[in-house]
């Protein structure tokens, strides 16, 4: 007697933990986003919101980029350190220090 499996297909059984491992990793790396370059006008832009939340405690949302993800932060800016290259923000979950080379946009709350 033959059985017919219909449109069934074959499970992945047979696939060895590290191949698994790597396929979940590709998926993973296809979903990555290339860091958008920003001109002169828009890094201005920033600047100004920034310290106008600095100065009237204006809410802002941030989105940074890190490691191909976007990720928006809403809050208040506590303190710019333009030395060492960030911006300590006030946000609902505490205080977070966000580096101002993965900012990407800013917009008033």
């Amino acid at each position: 007697m033959i059985r017919d499996r219909g449109k069934m297909k074959w499970q992945s059984a047979f696939f060895m933990p590290e191949h698994v491992k790597m396929l979940k990793q590709i998926t993973f790396d296809d979903k990555k986003q290339k860091k958008p370059q920003l001109d002169e006008q828009e890094f201005e832009e920033i600047g100004f919101i920034v310290m106008e939340s600095l100065n009237y405690s204006v809410p802002i949302k941030v989105t940074i980029w890190r490691d191909g993800f976007f990720q928006a932060i809403t809050g208040i800016v506590d303190k710019v350190d333009m030395l060492m290259k960030y911006i300590l923000f006030e946000c609902d979950d505490g205080n977070r220090r966000i580096i101002i080379e993965e900012i990407t946009g800013v917009e008033r709350v």
